[in-house]
């Protein structure tokens, strides 16, 4: 499982390490997800991160959705928010970040 970052970073993350039991479950996984009726979007060549920016960005476009939350506590993804418009949540932590609460967490 390598991303076009694999071709532009020398030691980028790969798959290597990862049980095969765990690799061979996501192609069931997402089978029974949209057996369900649920979305999927598989990440092949880019990465779980490049989805939700895009998808991020795609939403706050959209006049009908009134706040888009980018569920994660990946810090990374605080480039992708703007204003109070689309914010962070980490769930874990029950933390939700607008773009003040990015930059205030950056320091």
């Amino acid at each position: 499982m390598d991303s076009f970052r694999n071709e532009l970073y020398f030691g980028y993350k790969t798959s290597e390490g990862v049980p095969v039991e765990l690799l061979t479950q996501f192609p069931v996984l997402e089978e029974m997800l949209e057996g369900m009726g649920v979305r999927v979007w598989p990440m092949v060549y880019y990465e779980a991160d490049d989805a939700l920016a895009s998808a991020a960005v795609k939403a706050s476009l959209d006049e009908h959705v009134s706040k888009v939350f980018i569920c994660t506590p990946d810090k990374d993804l605080g480039q992708c928010v703007v204003g109070t418009r689309v914010v962070q949540l980490d769930r874990r932590r029950e933390v939700e970040r607008d773009e003040a609460g990015v930059i205030e967490n950056l320091a």
